[in-house]
């Protein structure tokens, strides 16, 4: 009976601690690849800067890459996020120690309502890295929060491509001003040649006024000789009214010489700061110009006749797939790829499309453009694989856009 009564004991201590540690495991956070692999984009794009993707990616010592791009640094990183490496672990600690504060507080919260409250209050203060992190690693944050959560920062994500869309317009907006801005750097011009002879003008002016001020003062020291040799003589009075005479003149043409002198000197001020104005105008219109041989040899191209110079961009008859981008934008693609003597077809990045028709398309192409910016990941890294196992060109446009469409096509056709 002792004997079964100890083992009795034995099995409750051993079960108590079993149900202690569950617990403590229960409470642990989430690690970063524990989570689903759909938040790994959206935490490394929105907890992390370029410039700490960067100083990560030394610090595992991975072979350096001069020329890698800002995506393909993300990418390289969503891709570490979902594995259990060495890597992995260096991201998380980076992320825990950045964001150690917020996580020190998010967790003393015990219920799903204060989360949700601290997730809105990190939304009106605009502080949302530090508590997007802390709250989806967070162990006892409920799956509908998570997914507001996750919703809320990709809306973000298009808010702020919105915001680029607009700057671009304001772009187009200034670059029709450029005319206005050439009339105001000629009009700023002649000014400042009107306003450079003024300055001339009042300077000479100065310097004979300055010249007469000497003069003066010469004058007034051989008076004042003359007063001390005529002071003794009957005149003497007379002469000392006329020194008094000379001296207030010579005080009133010293202070009018003053003046003139501290009037040149902010004459000279205006006139170098209308100088630097007239250099900045002439920079800006430099570069508009530029712009604008840029823009007519692009439409000397779209407007060559067929009996053109034989060394114009030639296709040849090769086929050009482009996956992705806007399928407003196809219609002008396909005309300048035909202006080219080639052929095009379009996939929109297995959005609707899907799989089976994008193998068709890249068997058929000679060469293959990628619009940066209007792409998913899948496709993106099966294009390239294709590309390298098929010895393919692949042109990687920065974005979606004419010109850089355009500059795309002459580099396959030359």
């Amino acid at each position: 009976m002792l004997l079964e009564s100890k083992a009795s004991a034995l099995e409750n201590v051993v079960g108590v601690q079993s149900f202690s540690f569950g617990m403590e495991k229960a409470m642990q956070r989430t690690k970063l690849c524990e989570l689903d692999t759909q938040f790994h984009c959206s935490i490394i794009g929105t907890c992390l800067t370029l410039k700490e993707l960067r100083q990560i990616y030394r610090k595992v010592k991975f072979l350096p890459k001069s020329n890698m791009s800002d995506h393909e640094l993300h990418r390289i990183f969503v891709g570490i996020a979902g594995e259990s490496d060495y890597a992995n672990r260096k991201l998380q600690k980076h992320l825990d120690q950045k964001y150690q504060r917020i996580i020190k507080q998010c967790a003393k919260i015990q219920s799903a309502s204060d989360l949700k409250t601290m997730w809105q209050n990190a939304i009106d203060s605009g502080e949302v890295a530090g508590a997007y992190w802390a709250l989806v690693t967070h162990p006892l944050v409920p799956d509908d929060l998570l997914d507001k959560i996750y919703g809320e920062i990709h809306m973000l994500s298009h808010l702020s491509g919105a915001s680029i869309r607009v700057d671009l317009e304001e772009l187009s907006i200034l670059r029709r001003r450029t005319k206005d801005l050439e009339k105001q750097l000629a009009d700023a011009f002649v000014e400042t040649q009107k306003r450079l002879k003024e300055k001339d003008k009042l300077i000479h002016s100065l310097k004979n006024s300055l010249t007469r001020a000497e003069k003066v003062e010469s004058e007034l020291d051989k008076i004042q000789k003359q007063r001390e040799t005529l002071e003794k003589e009957p005149l003497i009075r007379q002469l000392k009214k006329q020194t008094k005479e000379l001296c207030k003149q010579v005080s009133l043409e010293q202070e009018r010489g003053e003046r003139m002198e501290k009037e040149a000197k902010n004459w000279k001020s205006v006139a170098l700061r209308t100088e630097e104005r007239y250099l900045n105008f002439e920079q800006r219109l430099a570069q508009t110009q530029q712009e604008r041989d840029s823009l007519e040899q692009h439409l000397s191209t779209l407007t060559c006749p067929e009996s053109c110079d034989p060394n114009c961009p030639n296709l040849c008859g090769r086929c050009i797939l482009f996956v992705g981008g806007r399928p407003s934008q196809c219609s002008h693609f396909r005309h300048l790829v035909e202006q080219y003597n080639g052929r095009f077809i379009h996939h929109d990045g297995v959005r609707e499309d899907g799989h089976s028709k994008l193998g068709a398309n890249l068997s058929q192409a000679d060469a293959i453009f990628c619009p940066l910016d209007a792409i998913s990941h899948d496709a993106m890294n099966w294009i390239k694989r294709h590309c390298e196992h098929n010895t393919k060109q692949l042109v990687m446009m920065p974005h979606s856009s004419l010109s850089a469409f355009v500059k795309g096509l002459n580099e396959v056709a030359n």
